[in-house]
Formats: C-alpha cells, sequence, structure tokens
C-alpha cells in the first residue's frame, strides 16, 4: 500500500488538465479507485499498454510505453515526490507496470 503522502501528492483531483485514462493508469500504479471502470490489469504488448477494465471483455489501449513513461516521469517531478517518495513511486511502477522510472 503507497504512503498517504505519496497518494495524495499524486492525486488526480490535484491535476485538473490530467486525462482520464492516464487517472486510470496512475490509479492502477498506486491500487487505487479513483476512476470508472477499475483497470484489473495492465499488459504490455509490442510497447503498446493494454488494459482489460471491470466490465470489459476487450483490452483497452492506453497508449505507448515511451509516451505512458514520460508522462510518469513528468507527473513524479510535478507533485514535488521528496526522495523517499520517488523512490515509492519508482517501486509502484516497477511493480505493478514492469517498467523502470
Amino acid at each position: 500500500m503507497p504512503s498517504i503522502s505519496l497518494l495524495e501528492k499524486l492525486d488526480p483531483d490535484r491535476y485538473p488538465n490530467m486525462c482520464m485514462t492516464f487517472a486510470a493508469i496512475l490509479s492502477y500504479v498506486c491500487g487505487e479507485q479513483w476512476t470508472q471502470p477499475v483497470i484489473l490489469d495492465i499488459d504490455i504488448v509490442e510497447d503498446v499498454m493494454l488494459a482489460m477494465s471491470d466490465g470489459q471483455f476487450l483490452p483497452k489501449l492506453l497508449g505507448e510505453v515511451p509516451d505512458v513513461l514520460v508522462n510518469l516521469r513528468r507527473l513524479g517531478m510535478a507533485a514535488g515526490l521528496n526522495p523517499d517518495e520517488w523512490a515509492e513511486y519508482q517501486q509502484r511502477v516497477e511493480t505493478r507496470l514492469r517498467l523502470c522510472l
């Protein structure tokens, strides 16, 4: 479970211009239910990120991995994460998405 301080800094409500697709990816990374439908699993196939969501039978295209990684990095910087939070964020991304920030 992510720390409360990390969740507060990454909460999509703090970023009014964040698109719902990215908020859903972030929700999956953090293990939160910030969006509907909730992403149950994310797979990477040929550098494309696909999601299986609650109530959907087919994978949904979330975007290309390099673009998602750039956005995850930018969010970490914009959120003002301290070194401990950054390490925790990196660990969550690596564990949940199998990607390195």
